[in-house]
């Protein structure tokens, strides 16, 4: 992923908040057939050895799962808040029409090693954790035991679960960082109806870069 000194993400700690707040990755393989790209929802974990690591599961009869008889090399992809940025946004075109539209993204790449996790007792641990973590926004999360054991135990079996290392990682927060506070705050009015996230991410940004000026 090509990215400009200006959108450069090297902060773990964002990072991690925005794989575990956009879980759905896209999983990049390589099959006899050429390239594969799956999407599945990951949990963020550390693993035996307590590295960092994603952890996920796919349906036992998915292609993957056969591919999976051997580690494979995997790059996986999150994305985090997009949105679509008009020059109309930007208070310097009207002294300066030399602007053009362009996109704000959030993006994380990571490679590693995928392998196979089997274990009943690791899947189900699987199962639970990642249900906490996407029904925590819910009134009354739904928990894995709100369902009946044998109906728990016979998906547990249709299963394989799957962990990959964090060998290598990149990050890349399009956010306007390329113009004037000025224009930042421009941005961030422009979208904050669409995309008030965005939106607030920009101005928070603006405003600690024009209280350091």
């Amino acid at each position: 992923m090509h990215i400009p000194t200006h959108f450069k993400q090297q902060d773990w700690h964002q990072v991690s908040t925005l794989v575990s707040e956009y879980p759905l990755a896209c999983i990049s393989t390589v099959s006899e057939a050429g390239l594969v790209a799956d999407h599945v929802p990951l949990l963020l974990a550390k693993n035996a050895d307590d590295n960092w690591c994603l952890q996920g599961h796919i349906a036992r009869i998915h292609p993957l799962a056969k591919r999976l008889l051997k580690p494979l090399a995997a790059l996986v992809v999150f994305q985090g808040e997009d949105a679509y940025v008009s020059p109309n946004y930007y208070p310097s075109k009207q002294s300066n029409p030399k602007v053009v539209p362009t996109w704000n993204y959030q993006a994380v790449h990571i490679n590693g090693t995928m392998t196979t996790q089997d274990d009943l007792a690791w899947k189900l641990s699987l199962l639970q954790r990642l249900t906490e973590q996407n029904e925590r926004a819910q009134s009354q999360p739904w928990q894995v035991s709100d369902a009946p054991d044998k109906f728990i135990e016979q998906l547990n079996k249709a299963i394989i679960g799957f962990e990959i290392s964090i060998d290598s990682w990149q990050a890349q927060f399009k956010q306007s960082q390329n113009h004037s506070v000025e224009n930042q705050l421009g941005v961030a009015k422009g979208l904050a109806n669409t995309n008030p996230l965005m939106a607030k991410q920009i101005e928070c940004f603006a405003q600690n870069l024009a209280s350091k000026g």
